[in-house]
């Protein structure tokens, strides 16, 4: 019964923008901290590329921009990256813009319960390609500390085909995790959106206030200002007053 709802669930999808999904993940990985480093790989700009490649511009905007102002403290500025933020938010959008096309699957931004658990989605996808970015980048120290021979030696070729190998390494991780994600959310955590009783769905749809919140906080916190709680009753109450006024 699993296999035919996942059979069910990717039959119609194009394989094409999948794939150049995928790609763009990589690249993205790429633009963390070892190529152009654009910060085109934040969540925001990752999430409208996937939106423009899948065709749903609107839906990047809606799920990049939350994740986007609570990671505001994730950056790539004399630290390490939480998460592979990039090619979670390139694998929830570009599947949940894909799925859209379908009938029966309403992927819509304006759908505020979905917005929010796709956002939920990218969070928890994020997180589990972490140990994939801590092992790149273990991988990397390994094959840079290789290039000490080349001061003994003097062969530069052996630096340049290294950093080769980094590169390549860290487009490969991008790419293959973001394919394995966009199968997952769209054979598992799309469908599963439609199995969440009434409490859930409306807890969801208060998921994207929480994100802004959230975000002040880290930045308050980390220069000891104010606690992280305090802003997220603030977003509950803005949250509460948007829904009055609505």
């Amino acid at each position: 019964m699993i296999a035919e709802a996942m059979s069910s669930a990717l039959a119609g999808t194009d394989w094409v923008v999948f794939g150049s999904l995928a790609a763009l993940a990589g690249c993205l990985a790429l633009d963390e901290t070892a190529a152009a480093q654009t910060w085109l790989s934040q969540p925001l700009p990752a999430a409208l590329l996937a939106g423009a490649v899948a065709g749903d511009p609107a839906l990047g905007l809606a799920v990049g921009l939350p994740l986007q102002l609570a990671l505001t403290m994730n950056l790539p500025v004399g630290q390490t990256i939480t998460g592979d933020v990039s090619g979670a938010a390139v694998a929830v959008v570009g599947a949940a813009a894909v799925g859209g096309s379908r009938p029966g699957w309403p992927i819509a931004p304006h759908d505020a319960s979905l917005t929010g658990w796709l956002v939920l989605g990218a969070a928890l996808l994020s997180l589990a390609g972490h140990p994939l970015v801590q092992a790149e980048r273990r991988l990397h120290l390994v094959w840079m500390l290789q290039g000490h021979r080349t001061l003994r030696d003097g062969r530069l070729g052996r630096v340049d085909a290294i950093h080769g190998r980094c590169l390549a390494a860290g487009f490969l991780r991008g790419t293959l995790f973001a394919g394995a994600a966009l199968l997952l959310v769209t054979t598992v955590w799309l469908p599963l959106h439609a199995m969440l009783p009434p409490v859930a769905g409306a807890a969801m749809a208060w998921l994207p206030w929480l994100a802004g919140a959230l975000g002040l906080g880290a930045v308050a916190e980390r220069y000891g200002a104010l606690r992280h709680w305090r802003w997220v009753i603030g977003g509950l109450a803005c949250g509460w007053l948007a829904g009055v006024v609505a």
